[in-house]
């Protein structure tokens, strides 16, 4: 098996490459306010 020579980075296939760090911040906001959500409706919080 041969692998392809030319090395992408992961980042690169995103629709804006330059601002990945962005995307994890928004994804983990998201995420956080979800279980926050979740919690609060199940009477936890």
């Amino acid at each position: 098996m041969t692998t392809p020579d030319n090395k992408k980075s992961w980042a690169d296939s995103l629709p804006f490459p330059k601002h990945w760090l962005g995307y994890i911040a928004i994804k983990l906001l998201v995420i956080a306010l979800g279980v926050y959500l979740a919690l609060r409706w199940k009477g936890i919080l």
